[in-house]
């Protein structure tokens, strides 16, 4: 290339921050063509700038480059030049991750091939996404494909080209600041002191921060159990509020005010704004990970929880019990894509633990002047704003759906990607349905959607509108030769997640043998929950993949007794629990499977009936602490063996639930009583939850009483032994014990 194409991208790139300087948004610049080129362009607009604060993201950048798996450390920090280099591969979450540091006026320089061929071309970021058997060259291009038509069209894009000059750069410049949504007034009248740029940390930049710190305040001096919900967008500055109020209310030495979330650097920006407000009181203010506060449970009069969205839910739930006065901040339309999912899932855990709870919503923002072209730029690319149908117009479907036959309304579909792809409406419905039935969905599993070779897409439809969606995954028909690799736990080809779990973990050799369709996710559009529509989608996923010739149809996730009676309903059963918590979910994975066919279902049925002696042994150790409430959601209707209990062992159980014989002297006999009859007692709706609860906590997972008693809300050692016992009775009903009642009375 010539020099002065290096000299005229600098030209274009000095009177692009001009201009962003002028109204405060922050500009794209896209440098695409040879790598060489690129690269050379990007390092020499960083020199002419000057020294600005910059950032580079990938593997030419220098030696303070990041490679884009370590772009999540950029989070709360601030940059004025941010280079993102695709050459070396595009991560989408690296995107997602570092644009929302980049700060208004500031530039963002993304480095790519030439656009019309980038789709096709080699991405060593595929490799995460191509799954044993296939390659690299078997992953789609759809994503890559459908980026560069958004940076294309966008006005908040500038292109330079190396090969292709095409358009004159310096006229995209001139249109472009004549797009709509610019707000030059805005930015210079803030320059002119009426809004600072970069607001000292005690001074709230914006009313939205002044009223979240004042809600803050209210919440530590209020009435306890009255939790307080901040949420926004990225850069409104709910981080910075946080700390002004901790720094604040420190003011009191006897305040004690902890921090938690989901890791250190996330809550830099806290302590950062606390120091400011007062440095020998933030000095008080301390940091500990959400495992470590519910194990040791220090005390505080008030629990900061920062980007809550990425901390698992159970563990969310338990520090509502756990704590009196707590402020969740969250993130809505982060790169991690959470915090709707949170927003909607968490509401309904709020207003039964704590119905007294509010929510505040932050809407300014404080490091970009408002209407920035790059922020709609990076949510339209990421699909972080995507949303379902609205509510209204699902409510209004499904009625129409109930005076009709619905059978001709609503459709199970599988979706072709390449039209998808290309439709935006349809594809945002289901990215925002599955954002909301998970809540850690992430840029890149939007390309793993599109562009992951093993993986379908199926929706449940009324027309346009989509009612429930499921992506889904081919996994299994492994050769004979990785077979005992597997189960000896050598080797984990990607992307085969049930056969390898229940092979390696679960002891059964033939798992990745047989073909299995796993259901990675599914949602139902919270409109329209508690209709069928999620048994009714799984119905049409088994037929298809029966119709495909798969034996086994599976679901692995984070065990609450809600999926699992969901699951039981589509008539996928559990078979395997993990012995350790998932550290996305906070919950211990389960697995749950149906037949497809005759040899799925001799395996289904093998592994059902590992499950209860497994089950016998594990929850005295590793399992001890799981929720009873889970252990009898996995029970229920276990297949085992009958209780073999002779005259001996039924007088002492008649004595013990006739309030004689204690507790340490019959558990040997009760122990096995409960492993055997509590399956078929549960799947009979003969026990109460708590006696279940009682029996599973004390006579399989031998847990503390005072632990149990607690957990059961109940009075005592006195009370929760009388359970115990009305537990052991009503098992012995079940089974049909026929002097029980006259040795009660």
């Amino acid at each position: 290339m010539k020099p002065t194409d290096i000299e005229t991208a600098v030209g274009i790139a000095l009177a692009l921050r001009a201009q962003a300087a002028r109204t405060g948004h922050r500009r794209l610049l896209l440098l695409q063509g040879d790598a060489d080129w690129g690269r050379g362009a990007a390092h020499a607009i960083v020199n002419a700038i000057g020294q600005p604060q910059n950032r580079w993201i990938g593997t030419c950048g220098g030696t303070d480059s990041l490679p884009p798996s370590k772009a999540a450390a950029l989070l709360g920090g601030e940059c004025d030049v941010l280079i993102i280099d695709a050459h070396g591969g595009f991560d989408a979450d690296a995107l997602g991750a570092a644009a929302g540091t980049l700060r208004g006026g500031g530039l963002l320089f993304l480095l790519t091939p030439a656009l019309g061929a980038w789709p096709t071309m080699p991405d060593p970021e595929t490799e995460r996404i191509a799954v044993y058997p296939f390659g690299a060259a078997d992953v789609g291009g759809r994503f890559i494909a459908r980026l560069g038509r958004l940076l294309a069209a966008s006005p908040a894009v500038v292109r330079c080209t190396a090969e292709e000059p095409g358009t004159n750069p310096y006229e995209l410049l001139r249109l472009s600041s004549e797009s709509p949504g610019q707000s030059p007034t805005a930015w210079q009248d803030a320059q002119n002191g009426q809004r600072p740029l970069s607001p000292l940390p005690t001074d709230p930049a914006t009313a939205d921060q002044q009223r979240a710190i004042d809600a803050v305040h209210k919440v530590a001096a209020g009435r306890a159990r009255r939790p307080l919900v901040l949420s926004s967008d990225r850069g409104r500055g709910k981080s910075a509020a946080l700390g002004i109020a901790a720094g604040q209310l420190l003011a009191d030495p006897a305040r004690r005010i902890i921090v938690t979330a989901p890791r250190k650097t996330a809550a830099e920006s806290v302590f950062h704004h606390a120091e400011a407000v007062d440095p020998d009181a933030a000095h008080r203010l301390r940091f500990v990970a959400p495992d470590a506060l519910l194990a040791d449970r220090p005390p505080a009069e008030l629990l900061l929880v920062d980007e809550a969205a990425g901390i698992p839910a159970p563990l969310l739930e338990r520090m509502l019990v756990y704590y009196g006065r707590i402020v969740f901040a969250t993130t809505v339309h982060g790169y991690e894509g959470t915090g709707r999912g949170f927003d909607v899932r968490f509401r309904g855990v709020l207003d039964r633990i704590t119905p007294g709870w509010h929510a505040l919503r932050l809407l300014t923002p404080i490091r970009w002047s408002a209407d920035d072209l790059l922020e709609q730029f990076i949510d339209d690319a990421l699909l972080l704003t995507a949303e379902p149908a609205p509510d209204e117009l699902v409510t209004a479907r499904m009625q129409q759906s109930l005076n009709a036959d619905d059978a001709d309304r609503l459709v199970a579909d599988q979706l072709d990607r390449d039209q998808l792809a290309g439709d935006d409406a349809l594809l945002r419905q289901v990215v925002g349905l599955l954002v909301l039935g998970h809540y850690q969905t992430r840029p890149a599993d939007l390309r793993h959607l599109l562009d992951g070779p093993n993986m379908q897409v199926s929706v449940l439809r009324d027309g346009d509108c989509v009612l429930a969606t499921a992506l889904t995954a081919h996994e299994g028909r492994l050769p004979e030769e990785l077979l005992a690799p597997i189960y000896d736990g050598q080797r984990r080809p990607r992307g085969h997640l049930l056969p390898q779990t229940l092979s390696a973990h679960t002891g059964l050799y033939e798992a990745p043998r047989l073909g299995w369709t796993r259901i990675v996710r599914i949602a139902v559009h919270p409109a329209a929950r508690g209709r069928g529509l999620g048994t009714r989608l799984v119905q049409a996923l088994a037929a298809r993949s029966r119709a495909e010739d798969c034996d086994l149809l599976g679901a692995s996730f984070g065990a609450t007794p809600e999926l699992l009676r969901f699951w039981r309903r589509c008539g996928l059963l559990p078979v395997q629990l993990g012995s350790r918590r998932n550290a996305a979910s906070g919950a211990y994975s389960a697995v749950v499977l149906s037949r497809l066919s005759d040899a799925g279902g001799l395996f289904a049925g093998h592994a059902r009936r590992q499950l209860l002696p497994r089950l016998q042994v594990l929850l005295a150790g590793p399992l001890s602490q799981v929720d009873a409430a889970v252990i009898a959601e996995l029970l229920y209707g276990a297949p085992g063996t009958e209780a073999t209990l002779d005259s001996g062992d039924r007088r002492a159980l008649l004595s013990f639930a006739g309030s004689a014989r204690g507790f340490d002297a019959v558990l040997p006999v009760l122990h096995r009583l409960t492993t055997s009859a509590l399956p078929r007692a549960l799947a009979a709706n003969a026990l109460t939850d708590d006696q279940a609860a009682v029996l599973i906590a004390c006579v399989l997972q031998h847990r503390d009483w005072a632990d149990v008693g607690d957990t059961l809300h109940l009075s005592g050692q006195r009370e929760l032994l009388g359970l115990l016992r009305s537990a052991a009775g009503a098992l012995l009903v079940s089974l049909g014990a026929p002097t029980f009642q006259s040795v009660r009375e």
